[in-house]
């Protein structure tokens, strides 16, 4: 279903468009959403700071990136949506993750944040329509469509709630 967009987005983006269920984008950023809460509830000051391998992101690291990842996404989404041909720039996430000063979040407040977003997300979404999503943009250089940067911002966070669950959490998946 998902593979019919192939085309709008680079290659690097159909290992995380192939996470979805579907392509309805509203139905998936909830149900992304859903699995990502599940997955915040299994955390505490005892296992939120845990890192999988000495110099990788802590848990609390790795659900900033889910977060930053989406705003930057979703404005991306935003620009393009409304036909705005103007290239955007790169992002360097080490980068953000370095100067976010981590420690100071709490598993509740990474929470709220990442509802909130993501109830921003939605909302950028619902108000699209086919023509809006299907207009394509150049981020770091390369090509996309609103509907493709939705589709990688909820297979990107899917990926991550999944390698939390498997390499930090030990769950079975």
């Amino acid at each position: 279903m998902i593979k019919k967009y192939y085309n709008d987005a680079p290659q690097y983006c159909h290992y995380f468009f192939n996470l979805l269920q579907s392509d309805n984008i509203i139905d998936e950023l909830k149900r992304s959403s859903v699995i990502t809460t599940d997955c915040l509830n299994l955390l505490n000051e005892n296992n939120e700071n845990l890192r999988y391998k000495e110099n990788k992101w802590s848990v609390k690291e790795v659900i900033k990136h889910i977060i930053d990842c989406e705003r930057v996404y979703s404005y991306r989404s935003f620009r393009f949506s409304h036909f705005d041909a103007t290239e955007l720039a790169g992002f360097d996430e080490n980068f953000y993750i370095e100067k976010a000063k981590i420690l100071e979040y709490s598993i509740h407040d990474l929470k709220e944040e990442y509802l909130a977003i993501r109830t921003s997300t939605i909302a950028l979404f619902k108000g699209m329509s086919n023509e809006m999503l299907d207009f394509k943009g150049v981020a770091n250089n390369v090509s996309f469509t609103a509907r493709t940067l939705g589709f990688m911002t909820i297979g990107h966070n899917i990926h991550h709630i999944e390698f939390i669950k498997k390499m930090y959490l030990n769950l079975e998946q």
